[in-house]
């Protein structure tokens, strides 16, 4: 049996606060609700929950500010962003601050209970994923080689990954074009590979 989850959800959208309670509270989580993202800090810096969920666009505090201050001062929470303002930008930087998962609204319920049966790993401490240096340079390697696949992941994204064992981090950096994090990780990149990446990131879907 699993066991509860004290679970923090911040958004200024009582439907989205209510909906996640509804969802969670059937899988015999305990979940409290802030309407606000200075009232959802003030209750995650004062109390303990094993996971909290933010809005990344509040009108009274940066959904990213919530997160880099949980980070610093909470570095045991897991982290869920929950956004209807999803750009990739944003979803990079909040895998790099180590946030546990990134869901788009209109979200499905099975979308939030998969989102949070995985966040426990994060929040152990047993570490965000491996990343698979030679798994993220195999996806390069074919982005560069293969004009079907290159075109695609082009095109479509992250949407193309989803056959691919990869962590958010890893993702996110394929797709925005994160050279200063693939060769980090992974070492240089090819003359090929830094060509792929550099159409990503003058295509006009960018």
């Amino acid at each position: 049996m699993v066991a509860t989850r004290r679970i923090l959800v911040v958004d200024d959208e009582a439907m989205v606060t209510s909906s996640c309670r509804r969802i969670l509270a059937a899988e015999g989580d305990e979940v409290e609700t802030a309407g606000s993202g200075q009232e959802g800090l003030n209750l995650a810096l004062s109390e303990h929950f094993d996971l909290v969920m933010a809005d990344l666009r509040m009108p009274d505090l940066d959904g990213m500010e919530l997160v880099r201050t949980l980070r610093r001062q909470r570095p045991e929470t897991a982290i869920i962003i929950i956004t209807g303002y999803g750009t990739v930008p944003s979803a990079v930087e909040a895998a790099k601050l180590g946030v546990s998962d990134y869901i788009e609204k209109p979200f499905t319920p099975e979308q939030i209970r998969e989102a949070v049966i995985r966040a426990p790993v994060a929040a152990e401490g047993k570490g965000r994923p491996r990343i698979e240096a030679g798994l993220v340079r195999e996806v390069l390697r074919l982005a560069a080689t293969d004009p079907n696949f290159g075109r695609r992941l082009l095109y479509e994204g992250s949407r193309v990954l989803s056959g691919f064992p990869l962590s958010h981090e890893a993702e996110a950096a394929i797709v925005s074009g994160d050279v200063a994090w693939l060769e980090k990780e992974c070492g240089e990149l090819t003359r090929a590979e830094r060509d792929w990446i550099e159409r990503r990131l003058q295509s006009e879907i960018w």
